[in-house]
């Protein structure tokens, strides 16, 4: 009997997904055989089937590639194996097309790509079935790219199973980090009390600022290298904004379109902080179309008010450049960048915490504390400049497409006739006040403002298919489909 599901979309295709028997009048399953080889229940294993056709159906009907959970990529795999079933019902019959699973070809680019991949499968899902995706068969990202890589087919009339204590530690970053910081303790209090909380001014402070002048530094060198290989960017179409997506942590887009459409004529700016439409056709550029509609046609938005909507992460052509950005390996995903930022904050607030509560045991034993707390003061602004202007964003691919292109302008802009992509570019690479180098310095007196008064930030650093949707898995390391 064909597996029945609930809560789905009631399509020609899915009522087609929902009728393809895998498991057949046979003794030995296809169900039976995915709960053997995964060490499932069969029940469970009947659940990962249903999970598939609704995998199925995303990758034929979404429009962008679609990446499976581990459990669900195992179904996938087991089903090529039955290729009639897989090659002349499934795409043959119901699809009406190959629906191909490759692997991934490595590397920290790749990992980005398909981590962002599976984060647009979960949203299409929920979109698709009005429900979330259940947690045990679609986990989050960090354990669909974590443990889910770690399996291994074992023959187990050649070996024991013995589970791995939960306790112990996995060699990451911050093992290393910790690892570091022992070291350093064990190194330093040979010849003093074992708790350093008790160790006097000097040897505290030499002990605090080693451990400062280690960790931090550590820390930001696993950030940078977590962007991935700034390795050479292969010929990619990109247009205009991305690259000023791209550029200083994507918080200067906003003023490029500004400039461009003020500079085309679709805008007029007045009173060096006002804004209003001008009475044209609107632009046909998505994310310049996007802008143009956040200004009250009255004139009564501000400068300021117009860029910071156009930051908001609702724009539905600011999350276009997002997400093209990042099928190409060039920005990296929301998950990676946060976890990237998290490591330094950390590392950081902790050495600051330590450093408070050596204060507060110093002050207690009437103790001078003044260069410890002068120590500490400096963690802190450290610690909130980095969490405020240092974010992850780019990759070391694009990092590095960044600066080549700003060493490619900067060298021939001056040569170059003025043009509205020109001048949103310059003001992506170098900023507003560069205008002025072109000859257009009213327009960066009126803009000045809010760039000098805005965000800025440093770079931190899929190919979508066709129509049917392609698709890519992380289960066998990542894989992608076509």
């Amino acid at each position: 009997m064909p597996l029945e599901l609930s809560g789905v979309p009631a399509t020609e295709l899915w009522a087609k997904l929902v009728a393809l028997d895998l498991d057949g009048n046979v003794p030995f399953s296809f169900s039976k055989r995915l709960a053997r080889d995964n060490g499932w229940s069969l029940a469970f294993a009947q659940r990962v089937v249903g999970e598939y056709k609704k995998f199925i159906y995303l990758a034929a009907t979404c429009g962008h590639p679609v990446t499976p959970s581990d459990e669900v990529d195992q179904a996938w795999h087991l089903h090529l194996v039955y290729t009639r079933s897989y090659w002349e019902e499934l795409c043959g019959q119901i699809l009406g097309f190959p629906l191909h699973h490759g692997p991934t070809k490595g590397g920290a680019v790749e990992g980005q790509k398909f981590e962002s991949w599976y984060a647009r499968t979960m949203q299409a899902y929920e979109l698709a079935f009005d429900a979330l995706p259940p947690a045990d068969i679609w986990p989050p990202a960090t354990v669909r790219f974590g443990e889910a890589l770690h399996f291994r087919r074992v023959n187990l009339r050649r070996h024991y199973l013995v589970p791995r204590l939960r306790w112990r530690p996995s060699i990451n970053p911050h093992s290393w980090l910790v690892g570091v910081g022992t070291l350093a303790l064990v190194g330093c209090s040979t010849r003093l009390p074992l708790n350093p909380l008790n160790w006097h001014g000097t040897e505290f402070l030499l002990l605090y600022w080693s451990l400062c002048l280690t960790l931090i530094p550590l820390a930001w060198w696993l950030r940078y290298k977590g962007r991935g290989p700034e390795d050479a960017t292969p010929e990619l179409p990109l247009s205009t904004y991305e690259l000023a997506r791209l550029a200083q942590s994507g918080q200067v887009v906003a003023d490029s379109a500004l400039a461009a459409l003020a500079y085309t004529g679709k805008v007029a700016l007045f009173d060096k902080n006002k804004i209003k439409r001008a009475t044209i056709d609107p632009p046909t550029e998505p994310y310049e179309r996007a802008v143009w509609d956040l200004i009250n046609p009255s004139g009564g938005s501000t400068i300021e008010q117009v860029r910071r909507k156009a930051l908001y992460s609702n724009v539905g052509a600011l999350q276009a450049l997002d997400e093209s950005l990042e099928a190409k390996g060039l920005l990296l995903s929301p998950v990676t960048r946060q976890r990237l930022d998290k490591l330094p904050w950390w590392v950081t607030i902790g050495l600051g915490a330590f450093g408070v509560v050596k204060i507060l045991v110093g002050i207690l034993r009437d103790r001078p504390v003044g260069w410890l707390l002068a120590s500490v003061i400096v963690l802190i602004f450290i610690a909130q400049y980095s969490r405020t202007h240092l974010m992850a964003w780019a990759t070391g691919r694009g990092a590095r497409l960044l600066r080549e292109t700003k060493a490619h302008m900067q060298k021939d802009r001056q040569h170059k006739s003025q043009s509205p992509m020109l001048v949103a570019l310059t003001v992506a690479l170098f900023g507003i006040a560069e205008l002025r180098a072109i000859g257009m310095e009213q327009l960066a007196d009126y803009l000045a403002p809010i760039y000098e008064s805005g965000d800025g930030g440093s770079d931190g650093s899929s190919d979508g298919g066709s129509g049917c949707g392609s698709s890519g898995c992380g289960g066998c390391g990542g894989c992608g489909g076509d």
